[in-house]
């Protein structure tokens, strides 16, 4: 089936960037009284636009000065050096003034007024710590706004939901509480993350198919049973759903961050369609209407929904336990 082959690594990247945005939105909201917003558009001085992973601000407080920042999540480091240069752009893009905050008048020193956060799976940190200076001094100098690697780890060695360990492995945080914070580590218990993380599944960038399909099964086509189907799933009977497309996006539109209800693309959810039309589990019955062959535990959906829930569980492409490893 098109495009169902994605490794689980790239469910794995696509799923630590969720969480990477969850965690540190619950950070810097604790240590330095942000909010976040997710994928917002800006623009350059050049009147280029950039749309960062998240962008932070807060007004002055929480032991500091106004605070903004924008942030990239890089689930590991590239391989290839066309795409090394490719992250030395982005970066270089957000090393300036930068229009569309909340508030214009905010901000810290530097050359733009905000910090940029590099935030990656800790086992990678070292690897951004060393490689992303080296690649940004080739050629010229650096950048001059603050600029941090941020490491998340998830330690699920309880046996429960476990913790999320945030730390700053190299570089400055312009909020003095934030920069000490986080160079000594700082743990968010993930059960307290278990609203933002069960209603939070997309951001503004396009997710492997299956982990559509997978969202779309888990999420959304539940919610779309009523009565004495409602029953029948409950005991891992068989039922046909009948829902369009447009109504399938309303749904998948609140599994995106509050602040980017509008990341979730009707064309993903057309294709997620047809992957499942293609797997024998929806049928089209006209124009942008589906009937749905609709199961917990549907057998014929078993690749793919295993596929995206090893990934979920072994948490990464490093499999250690967590999606942040």
């Amino acid at each position: 089936m098109a495009g169902i082959d994605a490794t689980s690594a790239e469910i794995c990247a696509y799923k630590f960037t969720v969480e990477a945005i969850a965690c540190i939105e619950r950070a810097f909201g604790d240590l330095a009284g942000a909010g976040l917003r997710q994928g917002p558009r800006m623009r350059t001085p050049d009147g280029a636009v950039v749309t960062p992973d998240m962008t932070l601000e807060s007004s002055p407080g929480h032991g500091g000065a106004g605070y903004r920042a924008v942030g990239e999540v890089k689930a590991s480091f590239p391989r290839h050096a066309a795409a090394v240069d490719q992250m030395v752009r982005q970066v270089r893009r957000y090393d300036g003034e930068l229009a569309g905050w909340e508030d214009e008048a905010a901000g810290v020193g530097g050359r733009g007024g905000h910090d940029i956060l590099i935030v990656v799976m800790a086992r990678h940190a070292p690897d951004f710590a060393a490689g992303l200076p080296a690649a940004l001094g080739k050629g010229g100098a650096g950048v001059e706004s603050p600029l941090s690697i941020i490491g998340i780890a998830r330690d699920k060695s309880d046996g429960g939901s476990g913790e999320f360990h945030l730390k700053r492995h190299s570089g400055t945080i312009s909020h003095a509480r934030a920069h000490d914070a986080l160079g000594g580590g700082w743990p968010i218990d993930a059960r307290s993350l278990a609203d933002e993380l069960g209603c939070t599944k997309f951001y503004d960038s396009r997710p492997p198919l299956p982990y559509i399909m997978y969202v779309l099964w888990i999420y959304v086509f539940p919610n779309l049973v009523h009565g004495k189907k409602l029953k029948k799933i409950r005991m891992n009977a068989e039922v046909w759903i009948d829902a369009d497309v447009d109504r399938i996006h309303r749904l998948a539109s609140k599994l995106a961050h509050p602040s980017n209800p509008g990341c979730v693309k009707r064309a993903w959810i057309w294709d997620a369609m047809g992957g499942l039309e293609e797997a024998g589990l929806a049928e089209k019955t006209g124009k942008g209407k589906y009937s749905i062959r609709y199961s917990p535990l549907e057998p014929r959906a078993a690749k793919w929904l295993a596929g995206a829930s090893a990934a979920a569980a072994e948490g990464g492409p490093d499999g250690a336990g967590g999606s942040a490893e």
